[in-house]
């Protein structure tokens, strides 16, 4: 058999066709819908916000008004009583960490520069994390897995492999909760999208009252 005929276009659509496209470029051409509104300006972004450093500063050593501990404390006697109660040192120290509002829940009596275990065991400043678990287990499970906290370093173990943060180089010991952050500038937005999502909430704000 030979190959079918493919069927003819009639003229009338053809014409149709071509006189649509034609309309179509006149009307883009003359751009009878006008320009559209521009993008909204987004300022730039203050350095801070590519500043790669954590919230807080990592002590490598335990210190008080940049003084060490040892410099007033001997450590041959245990500390007795409320640190904040005694000198004219400790008493401007604010805690707002929940419950804990004592010293030595978290710092050893004999070794000021260290921290306290339940077993009355020392735990050193570079292992705080283990003072947080005794607490925070769940939390500090998820730090340990890597769900929790910030992680520096490199993904190839054989390059050193990822870092976790301490958790007081994003949390103050004395008040864990973060204070309000400003936030970076949104992205860019349609202002046509902005206008009607402002008309539609004003409406809502409207049939409420």
């Amino acid at each position: 058999m030979g190959a079918e005929t493919p069927p003819k276009i009639p003229l009338w659509a053809a014409g149709a066709s071509v006189g649509g496209f034609m309309l179509l470029a006149v009307f883009f051409a003359t751009n009878l819908l006008g320009n559209a509104p521009p993008n909204d300006e987004i300022p730039k972004l203050s350095p801070e916000y590519a500043d790669t450093a954590t919230v807080r500063k990592v002590r490598k050593e335990m210190t008080f008004d940049g003084a060490p501990c040892s410099s007033c404390h001997e450590g041959t006697e245990p500390l007795q009583g409320d640190p904040k109660e005694k000198g004219v040192f400790h008493e401007k120290i604010e805690i707002k960490h929940g419950r804990n509002q004592h010293c030595f829940n978290c710092h050893h009596r004999k070794q000021p520069a260290d921290f306290s275990n339940f077993d009355g065991s020392a735990i050193k400043l570079a292992d705080v994390q283990l003072l947080c678990a005794k607490c925070h287990g769940t939390t500090f499970r998820d730090w340990n897995n890597g769900a929790h906290g910030r992680r520096s370093g490199h993904w190839d173990v054989a390059k050193g492999g990822p870092k976790p943060t301490v958790c007081i180089a994003c949390h103050n010991p004395h008040w864990p909760i973060f204070k309000p952050l400003k936030a970076a500038p949104a992205p860019h937005v349609n202002p046509r999208t902005r206008a009607r999502k402002s008309a539609h909430a004003g409406a809502e704000h409207g049939g409420h009252e």
